[in-house]
This record gives structure tokens, sequence and C-alpha cells, in this order.
């Protein structure tokens, strides 16, 4: 598979022959939804990905185009359109039409048989006319359906997600009537807010979570009912992600249910997938993401953690540094090796934590000017530091963080 990395190598075959429990060392394969899976597919497949990418997307022409002029060039030859999307072994192949879908699927399945020496699942695998039907893929089903003059997908949660969901919901429900504890409770609000997250791009999220609801109302109120009340504890998470609807709370134990139908519609950034390691190209984009940063200040601070720190705290550091782009957070002067400290916006006498959101990198001077009460010692960094308006309001909120007054 052309893999040269040995310790890769050697991870890979420790996983494939580890031991599984009640079952013993296998012979062949890897488990069901094992963590090595996933990394197989990509390895296996990825031959697959550059196959039908060539077919069409990556095609190298004899000719330099733009992206546009290159598509209306391949537009005029008897190529065939087609696009891959994978998610480890499951993959969907987009083609303009029946005829070169139904050419695609054989030419796939004849060359995954030949040249890696595997087999499709018949039932899983035909062709599929969007516009009329729908299609599965990890947990959504899609459609495409004519908007104005353009195509658009309509995403819904497929119907076996949909039951999963509902199943589990009420599995939750069952735990806090029978352990009305805060664990139990948590666990329910972690689980709506983490199925909110997974199915939240689908754009029409928030039609299946109101059916859910609906479904599992009944549940809800035979099993909850009682125990339940009007009154009680609001999170933060709850305000962050829930705090706009106008549901009707239900605490239990004083904490507040996330609600099942509170979802709305996310539209998935995208990004350039020509950014990775392992091509030049790739490696160049990263290097001119993090042109301002020094190689030398970068590899110095993971060379050397604070003692005495926490682990969280010391890894914080390492990220604040590359997310300020090795720049102090008020002056935007380049931070230097002896001349940079991360500060605790929020100390922790106060109740401040080694969270990232706490910390923010500065200069030395910036940093004794924050704490400074001294009138002299302010004058004597002021002086030195040489604040503009901006940066004084800057300084200013850090040192009300602290409990100092304003300069």
């Amino acid at each position: 598979m052309g893999i040269q990395d040995k310790n890769l190598l050697s991870i890979i075959s420790k996983l494939l022959k580890a031991e599984i429990k009640n079952i013993g060392i296998p012979t062949k394969g890897t488990p069901q939804g094992g963590i090595i899976s996933p990394l197989l597919s990509n390895i296996v497949l990825n031959e697959l990905d550059w196959w039908v990418s060539n077919q069409w997307e990556t095609l190298e022409t004899q000719k330099t185009y733009t992206f546009w002029n290159k598509y209306k060039a391949l537009k005029n030859t008897n190529l065939k359109e087609m696009y891959i999307v994978r998610y480890a072994d499951d993959f969907k192949i987009f083609c303009r039409n029946h005829k070169t879908a139904q050419k695609a699927f054989i030419a796939v399945k004849s060359w995954l048989k030949e040249r890696l020496g595997l087999e499709i699942s018949p039932e899983k695998s035909r062709v599929i006319n969007l516009r009329k039907n729908y299609s599965n893929f990890l947990g959504f089903k899609l459609k495409v359906y004519n908007k104005g003059r353009k195509a658009v997908v309509k995403s819904h949660m497929s119907d076996k997600a949909i039951k999963n969901v509902i199943k589990e919901i009420k599995e939750k429900i069952k735990s806090i009537q029978k352990k009305r504890k805060i664990d139990t409770i948590s666990k329910y609000n972690a689980t709506i807010l983490g199925m909110h997250n997974y199915y939240k791009v689908a754009t029409h999220v928030s039609i299946d979570f109101n059916r859910i609801d609906f479904l599992v109302r009944k549940s809800l109120n035979a099993r909850l009912n009682k125990i339940r009340s009007d009154t009680g504890f609001t999170s933060k998470t709850y305000t962050k992600f829930y705090g706009n609807y106008k549901f009707k709370k239900w605490y239990i134990s004083n904490v507040a249910l996330f609600p099942i139908a509170g979802v709305k519609m996310f539209n998935p950034m995208n990004f350039t997938q020509e950014i990775c390691n392992y091509t030049t190209k790739g490696r160049n984009l990263i290097h001119d993401n993090l042109k301002q940063i020094n190689p030398k200040t970068l590899q110095y601070i993971m060379k050397n953690p604070v003692q005495g720190q926490s682990a969280e705290y010391n890894d914080n550091r390492i990220s604040l540094y590359v997310g300020q782009n090795g720049k102090c957070s008020i002056t935007g002067k380049v931070l230097e090796i002896g001349n940079m400290e991360c500060h605790h916006k929020k100390p922790r006498e106060l109740g401040g934590k080694d969270e990232y959101s706490n910390l923010t990198f500065v200069t030395k001077s910036v940093h004794e000017l924050i704490h400074a009460t001294v009138e002299e010692t302010i004058k004597k960094y002021k002086d030195s530091v040489k604040l503009d308006v901006n940066e004084l309001k800057k300084l200013n909120k850090l040192r009300l963080l602290v409990g100092i007054c304003v300069i």
C-alpha cells in the first residue's frame, strides 16, 4: 500500500493481533466497530478515491485551465462526470445522469474486485435517482429537488436513525426514572446535545426532531411527570445552545432537561482538502498559514513546559501561541523567547482555570502593566510599551478581570 513508516506498520500489526475480550486473539479480520477499521478503510480505499477522482475531477489536462474553464473543456469530451464522497468504508459516487451512473457502478464494482479483492454489498449497493428517491448515507437520507434554476439537496435523518434516536432517548428517560441523580440527568442532556450536534447539518433536522419529540413525549410524561418541577438550575450550556428557545423547561432534581426539539439546521463550513502533510502543495499551504509563527520559538515552548503548572496549562500554552500567530494579544508585537508570558485572564485565586479561553500570551512589559498597582510602576511600563487607545482598552479589560482599577 506504499506505507513506509515502520512505526505505523507496527501499530497496525499490534492492533490486528490484539486480544478481543471473551473471544481471544483473532486469526483474520477485525471486530465489528473496532477502532482499527476506519484506519484500514482509509489505507485500502485511498487508491479508490484517486482512481475515481482521476476519471474527472483531478484529471490532468494537456493545457492549464482555471477551474471553470477546465470544467467546460471536460464537458466537451466523452469522459464521464463523477465525484466520490467517502467516510471509512461507506461511499457514494455522484454522476450527472443514469447512463453514466450505471457505467460507473459496473466499473467500480469490477475495479474493487480485481484491484483490491473486495466484494460490495448487494443489498446496500445500487444506482439511485436522487431526483425521485432518497439515498441513505451516514444516518442521513438525501434527495435533490429543483429550487428556481438550481438543483439543491433536501436532507433528513434516515428512518433507521430516527428509530435508534427514539430508542436511545427512551432508555435515558427510564434511567432518570429509576435513578434521579445528577450524573443520570447529565448523561441524558449529553445524549440530546450529541444528537443535535451530529444531525444538525441535515436541512430538515428541525422537522425530524419535532417528530421525535412528539413520539417520545408520551414516555416522557408518563415516566417523569410526577418527579419534575417548573423551577430549578439552568446551566451555561443550556443557555448557550437553547437559551433562545421558548420551550417550557422541565427540571429534574433542580437540573433543566435539554429540549429534544431544540435544534436548528447548521450550514457546515467548507475547507480546502488540499491542506495536508502528504503533498508538496499541502505542506506549502500549512506553512503559509503558519508563516507568522517562529518555528524556533514554538519548538522552545513545546520542549520547555512551565514547571509546577498543569498539563492542561502547558498544552493550551502551545495552542495559544499558534492561535495568536506568535504575537502579543495586546500590542500585536512578535513574541520572543525571554519576552513572552502566558497570563490568566481570571486569576486562580478568583476561580480562574487553566482552560484555553482563560489564557492569553503577552510580552513581559504588558504583563507587568496588567498587574501593576503602584503609580510609578504603571507610569514606567506605560511609557515603555506606548499603547494606543484600542490597546489600552484591551489592557484595562484584563486589569478589571484581575481585580485592579483601569489606568
